[in-house]
């Protein structure tokens, strides 16, 4: 047999192996490991055999300048961890006629998407044991354009609680300057919200939710289009990611469409919004385990876009693509562990309520800023359209004859569906009052969250005594004491200690400090008389005030004759331990329930706190009072949420729930 020597040359832009020395033969390449990561410009040379005795050429298929050097790369890093660890024997391939390990590209798919799905081989063995075409591989710390981003579950403070998006989320990174910045886009957020096409009349396009920089309810949301097309224009009409994506604008997609180079919306997928990192952040929450960074083929990343455009819910919120890749990756039982845990269940909470068309409302209109902000959990997202359930849709139809006025005790919302399930959860079940009232803002305080430090009391006549300090907000009152002294007692109202908020000589009093300490001192009082308070909520009157809240059913006014009764119950709290956290909520939802208007149709759900176990058997997708494909009642996990965000936020303990 003649051989005919042909050499060519691969070049890696930015190529980080475990393996550092290569050789080269004519008929073989060998890999000689010592676990170190560099970069490199390859020159392989490559046999192409021919028989003596047949015309034809049984040739090694070599890609050609536009394949992706990642399938190469990954060919030494995968064959290396499969190689033990503790041999010292190089890892020799033999190129032949016989061989497998070529890689094979098919370019005959013009718009970039019917190839994904070719009866035809492309083989890349030992990769995964997924599917020999696909691989994926662990790639460390390393992070570049192309690289894949999938959230961690290993750290302490997860997601669930807060940018739940972010939990199993499977980023894509566009751009990186580990100097300047990171940019990328979350796959597997599909929602069922469309955008017009104003170029070509009677389309609409898809949107997925990129990430939370200029997001789906931005004014201007940043839009980029991922696509696969083949064809020079649209390719000049682009910026590369990796073999076979690249992204382009909006502007620019709907060209490619009105001029014939692509088929439809369908060739594209929309994203609105990014995730963004500043210089070297990304890489201090790798050290964290917030994130894992995998390296994997355009293929397989093309194949699962295909897969959830194609009838996959919204409110599953692509799990099921995080989890393949954990798999590619051999983090699969990492991923196994925590399916159907507690950040499972908020992020599909989330997706019911910002990626089903009609809960989330359109793309590109933002809703008003001053909601949800200030420190006062205004009226959220979530509520807005469909999601009010039947109760809050009850209360909204109560409206307040007039404003607030200090001194008025509310009650966080007995909807089934809390307002407070995604945000501001200390807000839910809470009891809050109200202590100023006044054209530019409502300022109040929650009365139901003791804190771990205790106001220690000097000069009591029965001994040392320590009240617990209560969480009431994030903000202070300029000018005034950082600790606000309150009570209900007939007996210190008769003496003269404090004031009313409501300005009658009834209800709950606020006290100066030496006011309170005087009146213990001298035996009028005692120490568990007094509700010692930290911190205030804030809502501007400009666009979304409490009272509004109040009047859509986010918050329930209590009773006068109520609150004796409730500051009397949280005057059984003590400081927060461990020990006691779950007695400490127990106390807070009997208040809670004594403060309800037993004239008003809102009821109590009267659940207990109940840590999440999973996923259930037998789930009914149609029950809105569950989680999707769950048999968590939606609001058991409200519950459970408060729970977690007292123990993350006030113990300091995120692991304990």
């Amino acid at each position: 047999m003649a051989a005919l020597k042909s050499t060519v040359t691969i070049l890696l832009a930015s190529f980080y192996c475990t393996s550092c020395a290569f050789s080269f033969a004519p008929s073989s390449v060998t890999i000689t490991s010592n676990n170190n990561l560099y970069r490199s410009h390859i020159e392989a040379t490559v046999l192409s055999a021919k028989s003596d005795d047949d015309d034809d050429d049984d040739e090694v298929i070599l890609s050609d300048s536009e394949d992706d050097w990642r399938t190469f790369r990954a060919k030494l890093v995968m064959g290396e961890s499969s190689t033990s660890p503790s041999s010292s024997t190089p890892t020799t391939t033999t190129d032949s006629s016989s061989s497998n390990d070529n890689i094979i590209i098919d370019d005959s798919d013009l718009d970039g998407i019917g190839a994904l799905f070719s009866s035809e081989e492309t083989t890349v063995q030992q990769f995964t044991p997924l599917d020999p075409s696909q691989w994926a591989y662990d790639s460390g710390k390393v992070i570049e354009q192309g690289a894949v981003i999938l959230g961690g579950v290993e750290q302490d403070f997860g997601f669930g609680l807060r940018q739940q998006y972010f939990h199993k989320a499977v980023i894509l990174v566009l751009d990186h300057d580990e100097n300047t910045f990171t940019k990328g886009i979350i796959l597997n957020r599909p929602s069922d919200r469309m955008m017009e096409d104003d170029v070509n009349e009677g389309l609409e396009w898809r949107v997925w939710f990129g990430g939370d920089v200029q997001g789906l309810d931005s004014i201007l949301p940043d839009i980029v289009c991922l696509h696969s097309l083949k064809g020079e224009e649209a390719k000049e009409a682009s910026n590369p990611v990796m073999k076979d994506i690249q992204w382009t604008s909006f502007e620019n997609a709907k060209k490619l469409v009105k001029k014939g180079i692509a088929s439809g919306p369908e060739d594209f997928w929309l994203f609105a919004g990014y995730a963004g990192w500043g210089p070297k952040q990304l890489s201090g929450e790798l050290e964290r385990l917030s994130w894992y960074m995998c390296a994997t083929d355009s293929q397989t990343l093309l194949k699962e876009l295909a897969r959830q455009s194609s009838g996959v819910d919204p409110r599953d919120a692509g799990l099921e693509t995080w989890e393949l890749l954990m798999n590619m990756i051999g983090r699969g039982e990492t991923a196994n562990d925590c399916s159907g845990n507690f950040d499972d269940l908020m992020l599909k909470e989330w997706g019911r309520g910002h990626l089903l068309k009609g809960y989330g409302g359109e793309v590109g209109v933002a809703r008003n800023p001053l909601w949800g902000g200030g420190g006062g959990g205004g009226f959220l997202e979530e509520m807005d359209g469909s999601s009010v359930d039947d109760k809050m849709k009850e209360a909204a139809g109560m409206a307040l004859t007039e404003d607030l006025k200090a001194g008025t005790l509310l009650r966080g919302s007995s909807a089934d569906r809390s307002p407070f399930l995604l945000r501001k959860q200390e807000l839910h079940h809470s009891l809050l009052l109200v202590i100023v009232e006044d054209d530019k803002a409502t300022v109040a305080c929650m009365l139901n969250h003791p804190a771990t430090k205790g106001y220690d009391i000097v000069g009591y006549s029965k001994g040392a005594a320590s009240l617990p300090l209560r969480y009431g907000g994030d903000f202070a009152l300029k000018g005034q004491s950082p600790l606000i002294w309150l009570h209900c007692s007939q007996k210190l109202r008769d003496s003269g200690v404090g004031s009313s908020l409501s300005g009658q000589n009834e209800g709950i009093y606020k006290c100066e400090q030496e006011q309170a300490l005087e009146a213990i001192s001298y035996g009028i009082a005692t120490p568990s008389d007094f509700l010692v308070i930290s911190g205030v909520c804030v809502w501007p009157k400009l666009g979304g005030s409490l009272a509004n809240e109040v009047k859509r059913g986010v918050f329930e006014v209590v009773p006068n004759e109520k609150q004796p009764l409730v500051i009397e119950t949280l005057q059984t709290q003590t400081i927060l331990t461990k020990d006691n956290l779950a007695e400490n909520i127990k106390i807070t939802q009997d208040a809670w329930d004594k403060a309800a208007d037993p004239n008003s149709s809102c009821k109590s759900t009267g659940t207990d706190v109940v840590l999440t176990t999973g996923i259930g058997e037998g789930f009914d997708e149609d029950d809105d009072t569950v989680v999707f494909n769950s048999d968590k009642k939606v609001s058991e996990l409200a519950d459970d949420a408060l729970q977690k965000w007292i123990a993350t936020f006030l113990l300091g303990a995120p692991t304990l729930t």
